[in-house]
């Protein structure tokens, strides 16, 4: 006897609705939780976290291009955890940054009226 899920069209529209309750409930959840912490995300503050993020790659990036130019090869363990602690920083002001991209296209969090907002550089 095959399994109730290949057979029963009502079982897939039970699991379709518990689904579409869980992602609801999701939803509700990260929209409360990032709500108390992040009351109001304005298009400026979006924008200067993408800064903060393009700088800290712009520094990682020239520091190791700097480690070619300047040591001819030889690197001290000194500049490769240098490197490292540069790497670290810009990946997870990156990861952040993606995640609150993710909150906003999720719905967890808006974005206030971008008219009333300017450029941060």
């Amino acid at each position: 006897m095959p399994p109730i899920a290949d057979t029963d069209p009502g079982w897939y529209r039970a699991q379709k609705r518990l689904l579409d309750e869980v992602e609801h409930g999701v939803r509700e959840a990260n929209r409360a939780l990032i709500g108390q912490r992040i009351p109001e995300l304005t298009r400026d503050s979006f924008l200067r976290l993408a800064t903060v993020v393009a700088r800290l790659r712009a520094e990682y990036l020239a520091t190791a291009l700097a480690l070619g130019r300047e040591t001819r090869g030889a690197v001290s363990a000194e500049e490769i955890a240098r490197l490292g602690t540069l790497r670290a920083a810009y990946d997870e002001a990156r990861m952040a940054f993606e995640a609150l991209e993710r909150a906003v296209s999720r719905g967890y969090v808006d974005i206030a009226d971008p008219r009333l907002a300017r450029t941060p550089f």
